[in-house]
Formats: structure tokens, C-alpha cells, sequence
């Protein structure tokens, strides 16, 4: 999803030599540049393009994955979870193997970004819905803060160092997601979606599988005779019932912290990729600077791990934003008070700051919302972080114009998150996770406590 940071990277020109002490590159024909990365972008441009056609690509991707959060949301509660991320997944390793051998044009560059998009989405939703569905509520957090969205960066940051090609660059990462493919392979689909959709006997083996992988007791008698007797007879008369993502504006219960989950992802979205996006106009080796926001995240990553001892979920999000917010007025000022170089390191403890927020939004996510409509729920969340993804190029595209102007932009959104947080958000806190929708769409809705 954020493979456009080193492909729409632009070289600066050192010299032009034909013709001498030109110093636009798309009338220097031979030139010679301060090259970091050989970018997909220089490639088919020479350096002659568009000041916006980086922000063009990058809203292609994030297009793409506003239409995929809404297309796996959907199918991963109506096929599977694995199923949903096993070709997300594969989409996303086919889509860089094109772009290393087919982006012969600019235009064709872009759709198949967009496409790439749409299967990272995808598989953003789902990544987190099946581990933590296979695992009770003591391990849901930590499975949440080691969500892989750091490390990525930093292998991303890594291999764009150790290849310095687009083509290369995108080769890497097809062959490291090849393993993943296979590992998933061996991964049970969640036996809390298959029991709600009446496939009894396929949650048995999952589950059996689990507990024998854990070294752990068989399942009891009761379990066993429970779903191969009573409930098999219940789903001749009750065959599973078909949710849509009308019943996420239905049910009362369902609707409001939606709502305000949503602002947070929106919002977390508009800070998180608008200084991904403006990382590069950042002054700073733009290896050295991704791979330590990747690597400080994974740190910050830790932090609700840590607190949920103490506090709730509520108040580490709100802390995470209070953070942010006053790095992005704080960059501000150092703009003012004429340390502008200081703004980038700044910029990167903000970025790194907010992590513990999305470890939390994501948690949350599953938390809040039934099994039946979970993954709806997240893709209605992650389509809110895309649209933000789409708006971030625009507000990082601001710097040109006023260089602290996105950090203003953060701050006030990060006051308002804070405002709406503190007043609406709930506490999931050891509650078990919800399973099914109240038959009457009231405010009451049936847990299982695993």
C-alpha cells in the first residue's frame, strides 16, 4: 500500500550536460542526477512529469483499496475468512510481478497500482479478524500490536535500500509474500465463523486441529454432543441467515460506535499517510527515515500491551492521540521559530506516537461488532482509513504551498478525535466477543465468552 513512497521518487539534477546549465529536467536530455532510488516514476519519465502525478498515484492505490476493503469485508463474512485472504493476499504478490515486468507506460503503471490497491485493502481487513478469532482474550492484544503494518515498513524501507530498482524493488516484495501464501495454507479457517454459518463438523476439526497443535485436551463431551445433535437439528428449520451491510446501520447497538470508530480510522488515516506521502519532501536519507519510523513503531506498537494491565483500551487511544496532536502543533512551531530541519524527526515521533492508537482501533474493531458482521464492521472502518489515504496525498501536496500547513491540518483533526473519543467511544476492555446480531435490533446482543 505504500510502495508509491519509492516509486514516485524524483532524482535531483546535479548538472545537465546537453545542453549546458539547463536546470529543468525535461529540457536537459543528458543530465546527471543525485539518484537514492531509481524510481519507477523516473523511469518512464526522465524527471519530466506533472508535480502531481506522485499524489496521482499514491490516490490509486488507495483508491483501489477503498473499493477491496468493501469487497472482502463483505465476502469474508459471507465465504470465509481464509478463503478471502488467501486470494487478497495472492492478488497483491500477482499485482507486484506485473509491475515489475509491465509497466511500460504510465497509464498502465496506474491501473495496475489501483488494482494493487484494491487486494492490499482486502487483506488489511481480514488480517486482523482470523488471528484474533482463533485465539481467546488474553492473547487478543498482543496478536493486534505485532499486526505486521511496522515491520512492513521496515522491510519495505530495507529492500528499497538493498535493491535501488523499481523492478527489483517489486520482485522482493512479490518473493517475500510467496511464503505467506504457503504459511496460510496451513491455517484454520475461524471455527467462531464456521459455527455461525452451520458448518458444525468443518469447527469440530478446526478446532480439534488447534487444541492437538497446543498440545491441549481434547474437546469435551458436552461441546462435541452439543453441536452434533441439538443445533444440526436447528439448522434444517433455521437455515443461516444472509447479513448485509444495511444491518450495520440497523442495529443501535452496532451504529454509533461505528460511527465513531470510523472518525478515529478516518482521522488516524489522514495523519498516518499524509506523513508517509510528505516523507519524502522531509529533508533526510528517505531509507534511514522510513526504516526508523517502521522500527519506533514497532516499539509504540508495544505500549498497549503494557498499559492494558493498568488502563483500559480508551484511555491508551487517547493518550496516543494527545501525543500526536501536540507533535503536529509542536512542528508548527518550530517552523515559526525558523528550526525547520527539526520538523522531520518531529514528524516521525508523531507518526510513531499514534501507532498504539491503531493497535487499539484495531482490537476494537473486532471487539465491538458480532462475528456475523465483523468483518463488514472493519471494512467499513478500513474504508474510512482509505478515503482518509485518498485526502492524504491532497494535505501532504499542501507543503508546496506552506510547508507546516499539513501539520496544522493534523492538529485540528487530532482535537477533534480526542473530543469525540472521550465522549462516545465505549471501553472493550475484557468483554468477550460479541457473536450475533439481537434478533429485535435492539441494543442487546449475544456473546460467547471465549
Amino acid at each position: 500500500m505504500l510502495c508509491t513512497m519509492f516509486d514516485t521518487l524524483a532524482p535531483k539534477l546535479i548538472a545537465c550536460v546537453d545542453p549546458v546549465n539547463v536546470t529543468d529536467p525535461c529540457l536537459c536530455i543528458n543530465g546527471t542526477y543525485d539518484v537514492q532510488f531509481e524510481s519507477l516514476l523516473f523511469h518512464l519519465t526522465h524527471g519530466c512529469h506533472d508535480n502531481y502525478m506522485p499524489t496521482l498515484w499514491s490516490t490509486a492505490v488507495m483508491a483501489g483499496g477503498v473499493f477491496g476493503s468493501v469487497v472482502f469485508g463483505y465476502s469474508a463474512d459471507r465465504f470465509g475468512r481464509k478463503l478471502s485472504l488467501l486470494i487478497a493476499l495472492s492478488g497483491c504478490i500477482i499485482c507486484n510481478l506485473l509491475l515489475t515486468f509491465a509497466s511500460v507506460h504510465v497509464g498502465i503503471v496506474f491501473a495496475l497500482l489501483s488494482v494493487t490497491g484494491f487486494f492490499g485493502g482486502g487483506y488489511l481487513v481480514i488480517s486482523v479478524v482470523l488471528p484474533v478469532e482463533l485465539t481467546t482474550t488474553r492473547w487478543r492484544l498482543l496478536l493486534t500490536c505485532l499486526h505486521g503494518w511496522p515491520f512492513g515498513i521496515m522491510t519495505m524501507a530495507l529492500t528499497a535500500y538493498l535493491t535501488r530498482r523499481w523492478d527489483y524493488f517489486h520482485l522482493a516484495l512479490a518473493v517475500q509474500g510467496l511464503p505467506l501464501v504457503v504459511a496460510m495454507l496451513f491455517v484454520d479457517e475461524s471455527p467462531r465463523w464456521l459455527i455461525l454459518q452451520k458448518k458444525y463438523n468443518q469447527a469440530r476439526r478446526a478446532m480439534i486441529r488447534i487444541a492437538k497443535f497446543n498440545r491441549k485436551p481434547k474437546l469435551d463431551f458436552h461441546f462435541e454432543t452439543e453441536l452434533s445433535s441439538s443445533t444440526k437439528c436447528q439448522v434444517e428449520k433455521h437455515p443461516p441467515r444472509r447479513y448485509t451491510y444495511m444491518h450495520l446501520i440497523r442495529d443501535k447497538a452496532v451504529f454509533l460506535p461505528l460511527l465513531v470508530l470510523s472518525y478515529s480510522w478516518f482521522s488516524g488515516g489522514i495523519i498516518t499517510f499524509g506523513t508517509y506521502f510528505d516523507m519524502s519532501n522531509l529533508a533526510g536519507n528517505i531509507f534511514l527515515k522510513t526504516f526508523i519510523t517502521g522500527s519506533l513503531k514497532v516499539g509504540t506498537g508495544l505500549i498497549p500491551l503494557i498499559f492494558s494491565r493498568f488502563v483500559g483500551r480508551k484511555p491508551i487511544l487517547i493518550g496516543a492521540i494527545a501525543i500526536a496532536c501536540s507533535t503536529a502543533w509542536g512542528s508548527l512551531v518550530l517552523y515559526l521559530v525558523d528550526l525547520a530541519d527539526y520538523m522531520p524527526w518531529l514528524a516521525i515521533v508523531g507518526i510513531s506516537a499514534i501507532d498504539p492508537m491503531w493497535k487499539v482501533n484495531h482490537v476494537m474493531s473486532v471487539e465491538l461488532f458480532p462475528t456475523v458482521i465483523r468483518s463488514m464492521s472493519r471494512a467499513v472502518c478500513n474504508v474510512c482509513s482509505r478515503l482518509a489515504s485518498l485526502i492524504a496525498p491532497q494535505i501532504a501536496f499542501l507543503s508546496s504551498i506552506y510547508s507546516p500547513l499539513p501539520f496544522v491540518v493534523y492538529g485540528t483533526l487530532s482535537l477533534l478525535h480526542i473530543l469525540i473519543a472521550a465522549i462516545w467511544l465505549p471501553e472493550t476492555n475484557n468483554r468477550p466477543l460479541p457473536e450475533e446480531l439481537s434478533a429485535e435490533n435492539t441494543q442487546s446482543i449475544q456473546s460467547t465468552r471465549l
